[in-house]
């Protein structure tokens, strides 16, 4: 979600950059990098780590989600393409969003959506193990009732393409941040305004 379907990762970064100035520790694109594509407990025991030493991980957690969830209330961006991609390819086939964002930010960012626009989504607390692991996209493929090996799913990030790579699912990477190699399964466009059914099928067909 954050990255790919929401141009949210500098609210994300202006949040953990206000956390760490407390502590004068300049928060910069190498540590939003080593966090991006979460989960979130992953980031919260990180920044407790490098300087919040008085602060547990899940503390931390907490905090960046309040101030995140005024951000996205206020404010949700979508990602350049974002909204005519999925309409073009829900067209045809069901899409849904998941996500290793907590459910209250998912739908506080999802506000200005009509309430069918995808199928249905996942959040973190949906799962008993979030990205990078496979439960996400496994329980994505279930509620659909397809076998992941025919899922494609839309990452910007190394932790999500790792989860659903493991889940069997086909990939096309928005890269945020990182350097995602071409894979057999694995497709790699620049903004989600290259999603066309035209890409899609030739996708399929090619793997």
């Amino acid at each position: 979600m954050d990255g790919l379907f929401l141009d949210s990762e500098p609210q994300w970064h202006q949040s953990q950059q206000e956390i760490c100035a407390r502590y004068s520790y300049s928060w910069d694109d190498d540590d939003q990098r080593i966090c991006i594509g979460g989960p979130l407990s992953r980031v919260g025991d990180y920044i407790s780590d490098i300087c919040a030493h008085d602060m547990t991980g899940p503390q931390v957690v907490e905090e960046l989600t309040q101030m995140m969830l005024v951000k996205l209330s206020s404010k949700a961006i979508l990602m350049r393409g974002a909204f005519d991609a999925v309409e073009r390819v829900r067209q045809v086939m069901p899409v849904a969003l998941v996500s290793a964002s907590p459910r209250i930010l998912m739908d506080a960012a999802l506000t200005t959506l009509p309430s069918d626009f995808f199928q249905f989504t996942i959040s973190a607390d949906d799962v008993a193990r979030t990205k990078p692991f496979p439960d996400p996209y496994l329980e994505a493929a279930k509620r659909m009732g397809v076998d992941p090996a025919t899922c494609v799913v839309f990452e910007d990030s190394l932790t999500g393409i790792a989860s659903a790579k493991s889940a069997g699912c086909a990939v096309v990477a928005v890269p945020h941040y990182v350097d995602v190699a071409l894979a057999l399964k694995v497709r790699v466009v620049d903004s989600l305004e290259a999603v066309s059914l035209d890409f899609l099928e030739t996708f399929f067909s090619e793997i």
